[in-house]
Parts: C-alpha cells; sequence; structure tokens
C-alpha cells in the first residue's frame, strides 16, 4: 500500500521493472544509513511486501528518527526504482538527520 503522509517515508509500490544500473547517490546511502540505525518498534507481520519486481522486504516496519516509519524495501526503491519515487519522498529523506 502507498503511503505518502509525513508518518511514513518510501512507502511506494512501483510498478515498473527495475533500473538495469543500480542509482548509489547520497540518497541511497544516507537511507542505507538510516535503515542500519533503525528499530522495528515491536511491531512485526506474518508476512512480507514484495515489490513488482520480485524483491521482498522484512516482517516489520522500521522506524527512523522523529518517528518516521519505512520499511526494508526504501534502498531498493531509491537504488532500482528511482524514477517512480515522487519527489515529496526525497524532500523527506533530506530533511531528514
Amino acid at each position: 500500500m502507498t503511503n505518502l503522509d509525513d508518518r511514513h517515508l518510501l512507502m511506494i509500490e512501483p510498478t515498473q521493472p527495475p533500473s538495469m544500473e543500480p542509482v548509489d547517490d547520497l540518497y541511497t546511502q544516507k537511507m542505507r544509513r538510516l535503515l542500519d540505525a533503525s528499530t522495528d518498534g515491536g511491531r512485526w507481520y506474518k508476512g512480507v511486501h514484495t515489490c513488482s519486481c520480485g524483491e521482498t522486504s522484512t516482517c516489520h516496519d522500521h522506524f527512523l528518527p522523529g518517528g518516521i516509519i519505512t520499511n526494508s524495501l526504501a534502498v531498493h526503491y531509491l537504488e532500482r526504482h528511482r524514477d517512480e519515487v515522487p519527489p515529496s519522498e526525497l524532500a523527506k529523506l533530506d530533511a531528514l538527520p
């Protein structure tokens, strides 16, 4: 389920095939660091989310600074589906420490 509100980051559902070459820039690197430092908040689910290209998520949300919620596919979306990442999501990423 796509969720672009202020409490969520990169909760999108790409529909296009992934790019052949990953995008590795400041956004991707920052998101990787944020995910590494995230917590699961104790909320685990019985299933996973599967991207349209077949990549699967973990079975829990990831909580970032300020209570922002994301998922384990956030880096994948930035690397492989950048054309489908709304500008509003990049702006939210910019605003995080």
